[in-house]
């Protein structure tokens, strides 16, 4: 079982597939990873955008890596030229209004529907939050897909309460690792399942118990739990409608669950809904005001983009892997 591939619904990808809007160009070039056919993704240049209104641009200093972003890849035709990724962190360039709150400057995390691969990259006023005081621009690109989706997960969706018990799938992923911390917030006891080498990782998160899913069988460890968040496979569903108590609720990111099994276990199933980047305010607050960290286990210059994509289709990555596109806002 490969843990930590984050399946997002059709109406993400169909957000995640939309590009910015902007039709005008801004003089010069700069360099971008672009979708070149199925599966494919090079670096190459590309005009630099202009915002529009509602929209800012932004200096990329980091862009993280989701599943969802080579997912998007296997669906493009040939010679669409789309710039890969949705996650980014860095520095406004410049703002289509001039009456915008955002200002030329200041320091965002966003969700790039056009596109975060990239030197520049556009994004709506709508889907952009300060970025986390406490964060580096790597760490901070890591924030919009997993966090979002792990904050509708637990928050949004779950409905986490103090004292639940709620069991997390693929915990020491991306989306995992974020969910073991909110739950962590609402005073939850948590139990996480990842592979062996994961387990002080999680434990420093706070999870309470770990399993192995190498070695163990969840169902024949846990039972009647209050929440179940899976972010690893479909398998996985199946197996975990008999761990939740009834009238409890079953979390899924990776697709729905069986509504018939649901129904006769009397327990609530679905997913988490279209990940937008309209949680990133509550969630960059929540990080500011809390103990909470986006764990970077590997940082790629823009030009390994492919090799980064390789190891996160492995699903095997402790956090994020980062792409580093540049070291300065300048």
């Amino acid at each position: 079982m490969k843990l930590g591939r984050t399946f997002l619904s059709a109406g993400v990808l169909a957000f995640a597939g939309l590009h910015a809007g902007a039709t005008a160009m801004a003089a010069g070039t700069m360099k971008a990873a672009v979708i070149t056919d199925a599966n494919s993704v090079k670096v190459e240049s590309m005009p630099i955008p202009e915002p529009g209104p509602g929209q800012v641009r932004i200096k990329v200093r980091a862009a993280s890596v989701n599943p969802v972003d080579w997912k998007i890849a296997a669906r493009v035709q040939p010679g669409s030229r789309q710039i890969a990724g949705r996650d980014l962190a860095g520095v406004i360039d410049a703002v289509g209004d001039a009456n915008s709150t955002w200002k030329k400057g200041d320091a965002v995390v966003a969700l790039a529907p056009g596109g975060s691969y990239a030197e520049y990259a556009l994004t709506s006023v709508n889907a952009i939050a300060a970025k986390p005081a406490k964060m580096s621009f790597e760490e901070a690109s890591g924030i919009p897909v997993v966090a979002e989706t792990a904050w509708r997960a637990i928050i949004t969706v779950g409905d986490v309460q103090k004292g639940q018990r709620v069991l997390i799938h693929g915990a020491a992923g991306g989306v995992g690792s974020s969910a073991v911390q909110f739950a962590k917030a609402r005073g939850a006891y948590v139990i996480g399942t990842a592979s062996a080498r994961n387990h002080e990782f999680l434990k420093s998160l706070g999870v309470d118990e770990t399993i192995d899913y190498n070695t163990t069988r969840f169902e024949e460890k846990v039972k009647d739990v209050d929440v179940v968040v899976n972010t690893a496979d479909a398998d996985t569903n199946a197996r975990s409608i008999g761990v939740v108590k009834k009238g409890g609720k079953l979390v899924s990111v990776v697709g729905p669950p069986n509504a018939d099994a649901c129904a006769a276990r009397g327990i609530w199933c679905g997913g988490v809904g279209s990940v937008n980047g309209q949680q990133l305010p509550v969630i960059v607050d929540f990080a500011n005001n809390n103990k909470y960290s986006i764990n970077v286990e590997r940082k790629m210059p823009l030009e390994d983009v492919a090799k980064a994509w390789e190891l996160n289709k492995a699903g095997h990555t402790r956090g994020k892997i980062v792409l580093v596109v540049s070291t300065d806002a300048t």
